[in-house]
């Protein structure tokens, strides 16, 4: 699942590093591919302090909710469909169409919590905009990141873009979908794929919206 549907479960908790921790695997990743944080391994560091223990919950939160839905009848079926959709609009590229459709769903359950109102974007800014920065630097030294520089920036530069705001459109959408191949392909798109890619996701937007909050009625009944 993608920032917002991970801050859908944690939208009422009042708890700024609890939502940190929540979106913390996604931001570590998007900061530095190369790092890899184990914070189960560590978790007798965090001792009593709330804020740590916060932060460590929303992570063991994201990859149950993770596990969840990659496993669930509806991720299947819809990456499915969305793969038989979209192949056509990138069979001329190195694009995976699996990985195109796996992002697509997520980014559009993203785009459907915020046309429905179920999230506001503000609010998950302001959890963040909340954090103690640091419990946050504490917490990332005692699972065995060194140097925490580089999550830093990526997280101030992740404040100040707000860039999620854009998944209230489709064609922003696309244009994530396509940047995020980018990190793994060296791929040329142009105006045809684009609008391609376009015309499927606002189509398929339509179809999830009448059902897509069954997954994060299945999910949430699972969570501890």
């Amino acid at each position: 699942m993608n920032f917002l549907s991970h801050y859908y479960f944690e939208r009422y908790s009042h708890n700024p590093e609890l939502v940190l921790g929540s979106i913390l695997p996604d931001l570590i990743k998007n900061a530095d591919r190369n790092v890899t944080m184990w914070p189960q391994r560590y978790e007798g560091r965090f001792g009593n302090n709330p804020k740590l223990h916060s932060i460590y919950h929303g992570w063991t939160r994201h990859m149950e909710t993770d596990r969840y839905f990659h496993n669930s009848a509806f991720f299947y079926s819809h990456t499915h469909a969305l793969k038989i959709l979209l192949t056509p609009t990138v069979s001329d590229t190195l694009i995976r169409p699996s990985f195109l459709s796996h992002i697509a769903l997520e980014l559009l359950l993203d785009h459907l919590l915020l046309r429905n109102n179920w999230v506001h974007e503000s609010d998950f800014y302001a959890y963040l905009g909340a954090i103690d920065y640091e419990m946050t630097d504490r917490f990332l030294r005692l699972c065995e990141i060194k140097d925490t520089a580089f999550f830093f920036v990526y997280f101030n530069s992740f404040m100040h873009a707000q860039y999620v705001q854009g998944y209230w459109e489709i064609e922003q959408i696309a244009s994530a979908m396509i940047n995020i191949c980018r990190r793994l392909w060296d791929v040329g798109i142009n105006d045809v794929h684009l609008e391609g890619i376009i015309d499927v996701i606002t189509d398929y937007a339509a179809t999830l919206d009448g059902n897509f909050h069954t997954i994060f009625d299945e999910i949430r009944s699972k969570l501890t």
